[in-house]
């Protein structure tokens, strides 16, 4: 009832079929016990619990229990007072991105719209993080980084505001700040990357190739 055979691409039912039936089943019934209601992708999501699976055999550690996630009480709350949306993955949580029409309905910001909070509580999720960073101004997107073994955030996320004044606002209000008894937050302005990962490359492309695409660009 969770989810329908169609719901599922080829990409996520081949993965599945290379595990043997106790590795299957195992990975199902973690999705099973995965809460899916923020999940917008659940092929995706399938095929991240699958990796994680492997992941923790290649350790030799024994499949975890789901580490207790969120108040779901308090993020619903949140999101009914917001009206923002929650995309749940298997490695990030994003809130907005974009957000509603009524908080912000212009083009996506630009370079210094984004700040880095670092030195997060690992069992600290978007109910906490939210009203204190909107008292800088409207929020694009907050992007929570969570690490699969665990269940729990990585420690780091990435805030972008609609506008340059609200991160510099962010950063004042917020680095150093005390979230929990003795745990403080590091908050800086995200600095500008000129390095691009590209992936899926065809395997028949040559390095030649690859730079004249490219030259057409930049």
């Amino acid at each position: 009832g969770l989810v329908a055979y169609v719901d599922l691409d080829e990409r996520a039912i081949d993965a599945l079929r290379e595990f043997n039936e106790e590795g299957a089943l195992s990975v199902l019934q973690q999705f099973k016990e995965s809460d899916l209601s923020h999940v917008q992708n659940k092929s995706a999501f399938l095929c991240g619990v699958m990796k994680t699976y492997r992941q923790r055999e290649k350790q030799g550690s024994k499949v975890q229990e789901s580490t207790k996630g969120p108040d779901e009480a308090k993020i619903k709350a949140l999101l009914e007072r917001t009206g923002y949306t929650l995309d749940v993955t298997t490695g990030q949580r994003k809130y907005g991105g974009p957000p509603p029409d009524s908080v912000y309905s212009g083009v996506q910001p630009g370079i210094g719209t984004e700040v880095f909070v670092g030195k997060i509580p690992r069992d600290l999720y978007e109910d906490e993080l939210v009203p204190l960073f909107e008292k800088a101004g409207p929020i694009w997107d907050l992007r929570l980084m969570m690490d699969p073994l665990s269940g729990q955030n990585r420690g780091y996320a990435f805030i972008t505001f609609c506008g340059k004044e609200a991160a510099q606002e962010a950063v004042k209000l917020c680095d150093s700040y005390e979230i929990r008894p003795g745990k403080h937050l590091g908050v800086c302005i995200s600095v500008a990357n000129n390095r691009l990962f590209v992936g899926s490359i065809p395997k028949n492309k040559t390095k030649e190739n690859i730079l004249e695409e490219f030259s057409k660009v930049t």
